[in-house]
């Protein structure tokens, strides 16, 4: 798990505004995750998708399908839905037992993703295909896509269990698919990720039974309903159970990781192949951020493109200082708090913040001379100056056809780069500035009470005047797209 945080400082994908993307747009909108087109027998190796299109073929085929008395699906047609499903041990040795559709859970569940995914509808005790539904059969790709959007978004996945946490596993199911993507070629134990999952959802994980909920509800009726995972489950219900899990070859033909998603790009928009010192339609901006009342002074200088986004700057500002976008963060100026406005953020329309989204660096600072205020951990309160010293014309860069290359095979692009800068920024969560102060009096002081507590609190190689410039443009030159 260690080594696990350690990659989601550095990961591009692991910043907070990617993630937030994952956890909760996925298949909504472009991101991380791609849904890819596959083959037509691909999509039947589908057992939830054959399932769902079985039903929406026969009530086609039927034009209206007449429920049970009790509002039931016949149970020809529970037993056709459920033998295109995963087979059940009990169900495989008794069918007869398999008498309505609430006796097995995958038989409604594929009702519930047909109606609620506006495929089929209820009238008058009886099911009728919609025109969604017809323009939904005629693509493969797109069932698929009505299918996981309604699975993740719309269905509630505590509808089969009695598990407290209604959302556990649900919530940020785009995470368990990042997850499954990166490390699921080997067999691993189903705490592996849900361990990984609790990391970042932290709500439920105090539960006793979250990661057998977590297991239940994202690796088997989720994932291996989906013909992504294999799923092998050994002493069921004892105290030694054991769930393994490893992603199917299926898993990489419907779904990639576009790890080159959001990166930060730069184009001079000038001719291809024009020589060193070309003037640049889009400027580069040299800057300076100092963190204000630190004694002695912690600043760094860098270099991004004038129309960096906000949301990006961010993360660059998290990089060079060295702090790990653990706490939430605005920029401030002229009065006008600006901000991310993440979806969970229910008091949003309280404070009276600005949504940044879409907002350029050029937007608050663009001249010599100005300033924004970055202001991160609101608690702490963490505030820093940013200071624009130079507008950056004349690109020390060579353009090519793809884009901006660095002048340097190999070295950091020069659009996102850190020129300089001393001593680390503070330990995260250390009481703001006054109480970093109180912190280096108490390393100074080896006699102090505290002396021992803080080194163990910081930890043994905790060094106020560290900054390696190398390992910050080592972090920066993986946020950047990559030219060739």
């Amino acid at each position: 798990m260690k080594e696990y945080i350690d990659t989601t400082l550095s990961d591009w994908l692991y910043q907070p505004h990617i993630q937030e993307l994952i956890e909760n747009k996925t298949f909504l909108e472009d991101g991380p995750i791609v849904l890819k087109r596959a083959d037509d027998e691909d999509y039947m190796q589908i057992p939830l998708f054959r399932q769902v299109a079985y039903l929406c073929e026969t009530v086609r085929a039927a034009k209206t399908l007449k429920l049970t008395a009790t509002g039931n699906l016949p149970r020809a047609l529970v037993h056709g839905i459920y033998r295109l499903g995963i087979p059940e041990h009990y169900f495989e040795e008794n069918i007869a037992r398999l008498r309505k559709e609430t006796d097995w859970y995958t038989v409604p569940l594929t009702r519930n993703l047909a109606e609620m995914g506006g495929l089929i509808k209820k009238r008058s005790n009886a099911l009728t295909l919609t025109k969604e539904g017809e323009r939904v059969l005629k693509d493969k790709h797109l069932l698929l896509k009505s299918i996981l959007v309604t699975f993740g978004y719309k269905f509630s996945w505590a509808y089969f269990d009695l598990f407290e946490n209604r959302w556990l596993g649900q919530r940020g199911f785009g995470l368990s698919l990042f997850l499954m993507a990166d490390y699921g070629n080997e067999p691993r134990d189903s705490r592996f990720y849900s361990e990984r999952y609790f990391y970042h959802n932290s709500h439920g994980s105090s539960d006793k039974y979250a990661h057998l909920c977590y297991a239940v509800r994202t690796l088997q009726r989720f994932m291996q309903n989906l013909g992504l995972i294999t799923y092998d489950e050994r002493h069921r219900f004892g105290e030694q159970e054991q769930i393994t899990v490893a992603k199917t070859p299926l898993f990489d033909k419907l779904l990639a990781i576009d790890r080159n998603f959001g990166k930060i790009s730069y184009r001079a928009e000038a001719e291809a192949g024009a020589v060193p010192g070309v003037e640049a339609d889009v400027p580069l901006f040299r800057l300076r951020i100092s963190l204000n009342g630190a004694q002695p002074a912690i600043w760094r200088e860098f270099v991004v493109p004038s129309d960096l986004s906000l949301v990006n700057l961010h993360v660059v500002i998290q990089t060079v200082m060295g702090w790990t976008n653990s706490h939430l963060h605005m920029f401030q100026k002229n009065g006008v708090e600006y901000t991310f406005r993440y979806q969970s953020d229910d008091s949003w329309d309280e404070w009276g913040y600005v949504d940044y989204s879409g907002m350029k660096v050029s937007d608050l600072i663009a001249d010599c001379g100005d300033s924004v205020v970055y202001l991160y951990d609101f608690g702490d309160g963490w505030k820093h100056t940013v200071e624009l010293l130079e507008v950056i014309k004349d690109i020390p860069i060579r353009a090519e056809a793809g884009g901006v290359a660095p002048a340097a095979a190999g070295d950091t692009p020069f659009f996102l780069k850190c020129l300089a800068g001393e001593r680390r920024c503070p330990a995260e969560d250390s009481g703001g500035i006054h109480g970093y102060h109180e912190i280096l009096k108490i390393l100074r002081n080896p006699a102090h009470s505290e002396y021992k507590d803080t080194l163990v609190w910081l930890g043994d190689n905790f060094d106020p005047n560290y900054f390696n410039l190398r390992e910050v443009n080592n972090t920066l030159a993986g946020y950047c797209v990559a030219y060739t």
